[in-house]
């Protein structure tokens, strides 16, 4: 995986929107951010950041989609790891295991269903190996 440097001032701002789901953290308890990029289907690339080590020993992730950045929180998920939008009317899933993931989107209604955005995203620095 491609390790970031992201600086104080930007990790700041990833770190604000999980303020909602999560106390006030001084940024000394984040203990790892990690950008990976993912290429999917139709050759679209989704950059996603990981911040591991929050409170509780939580992970969370910020996905770039659509023009925006979406800052999402862990979820439990039968096997690999599943983060959904903290914002329930903008309601992307992003389903990973192991190199591989699967962005989804869940509109807020009850009788919706989940639906496919890209699959077969792979890591592209794994990849190219």
């Amino acid at each position: 995986m491609l390790k970031a440097l992201i600086s104080p001032l930007t990790a700041g701002l990833l770190l604000a929107g999980f303020a909602g789901s999560a106390t006030a953290q001084d940024k000394t308890d984040v203990q790892a951010l990690t950008k990976v990029s993912y290429l999917c289907e139709r050759n679209v690339e989704l950059n996603v950041v990981y911040i591991n080590g929050l409170k509780n020993d939580e992970s969370a992730a910020v996905l770039s989609v659509d023009g925006k950045l979406v800052p999402m929180r862990i979820w439990p998920a039968a096997s690999g790891a599943r983060y959904i939008a903290l914002d329930e009317q903008d309601s992307y899933r992003w389903h990973t295991k192991g190199d591989e993931g699967m962005l989804t989107f869940l509109e807020a209604d009850h009788t919706a269903k989940e639906q496919t955005l890209f699959s077969n995203c792979v890591n592209k620095d794994k990849a190219a190996q």
